[in-house]
């Protein structure tokens, strides 16, 4: 059973450090799989799909969601709170010198470089739930999820070609999996 205490100081470090929007948490989220085991790689995958279609900013979705998973209401509670409590204390406190440095080229810089790496995080991210969820995790491509694989491939053709919103295909990607689940 998990510690209050571990998961507000997880969920702290989520919030802290998580630069790029509710998916560059991801990285965070799979380290505490691998770190505490406190909920699978597919519950991941179900906290992306619910997040992403439920109201809400992504980021706050998943940790209430793992939160919950881990444990139950207060859980998501601890989660939620010690998510936003740094961007809280960080916003009061960069506020106070914006407009002083908001035109400094090291800000800048920083900027800069932060966007890439947390598309590269993401991505890290998508390459290994593709591995565990299509893949199986087999790279002899003998165990190959193909209804996965068919899936994955048309949202992703169809996010590039229609320019839509990428959360109407995961709601897509739900529906689809509910219908393939029950019938």
């Amino acid at each position: 059973m998990p510690n209050f205490v571990f998961l507000f100081l997880e969920f702290v470090k989520v919030g802290l450090f998580t630069f790029g929007g509710g998916y560059a948490s991801l990285p965070f989220l799979y380290e505490m799989i691998d770190k505490y085991h406190w909920f699978t790689s597919n519950d991941l995958t179900q906290m992306i799909a619910i997040s992403g279609i439920t109201p809400g900013p992504i980021g706050l979705n998943m940790a209430t969601f793992a939160g919950f998973k881990t444990m139950g209401f207060c859980g998501a509670l601890i989660a939620s709170f010690a998510l936003i409590l740094p961007m809280i204390i960080l916003t009061t406190f960069v506020f106070r010198f914006y407009l002083k440095f908001c035109e400094s080229k090291i800000i800048k810089s920083i900027l800069y470089v932060l966007r890439p790496t947390s598309c590269a995080l993401i991505l890290a991210v998508g390459l290994r739930l593709f591995y565990e969820l299509v893949l199986n995790n087999d790279l002899t491509f003998k165990n190959i999820n193909y209804i996965g694989l068919i899936l994955i491939s048309f949202l992703f053709i169809l996010t590039f070609k229609l320019k839509r919103d990428p959360i109407i295909y995961m709601g897509i990607a739900a529906l689809i999996g509910i219908f393939v689940k029950f019938c």
